[in-house]
């Protein structure tokens, strides 16, 4: 319907109003703009903002936990072929280190917002721990923390027509 594609197109511009947000103040020097940034979004920090700032359009608000909680939010797969812009691609991968890993009920370890750009393969995300929220040409990637990555394409057509609730009884309903 028209509006859930305005929805959509807010919730994408809302998510680009966020590019130059660095990812953590602890990755950064003292004295840098970075470190003195008003606010830091790693990957589903970044979602759940633009998702939140947008509360009164979406219906809800999105829990405070990290992108495993929202993959559950959106278990209806879709295809890449069938990604529109605005919708989400988690990476499910393992850990090189897996002590320095925590345990995650569905081995998603990263989120990003598609959105196709030049090579139609583009994304915007905060990637890396000393970076930013940016664009990227592609949604692969080579990480050093992690391997063996899966991609799970979610349309948020749920979250466009007000539905916010997990598919898995690991997360209490409300706060």
């Amino acid at each position: 319907t028209e509006r859930k594609e305005q929805i959509r197109k807010k919730f994408i511009e809302q998510v680009k109003k966020y590019i130059g947000t660095p990812y953590a103040r602890k990755y950064h020097e003292k004295g840098t703009p970075e470190y003195n940034a008003p606010i830091f979004l790693d990957c589903c920090a970044l979602i759940r903002r633009a998702v939140n700032d947008l509360a009164d359009d979406f219906g809800f608000l999105l829990g405070r936990w990290n992108q495993n909680y929202q993959l559950s939010t959106l278990p209806d797969p879709c295809t890449f072929e069938e990604l529109k812009p605005g919708d989400l691609i988690f990476y499910e991968a393992t850990y090189y280190n897996p002590e320095k890993a925590k345990n995650q009920k569905l081995n998603i370890v990263h989120v990003e917002m598609f959105y196709p750009g030049k090579t139609g393969q583009g994304t915007i995300g905060s990637r890396w721990q000393k970076g930013k929220v940016q664009e990227f040409d592609s949604y692969k990637f080579v990480s050093k923390n992690y391997h063996s990555m899966k991609f799970h394409f979610r349309s948020i057509d749920r979250w466009l027509n007000g539905e916010c609730a997990p598919t898995h009884d690991f997360w209490p309903q409300n706060d």
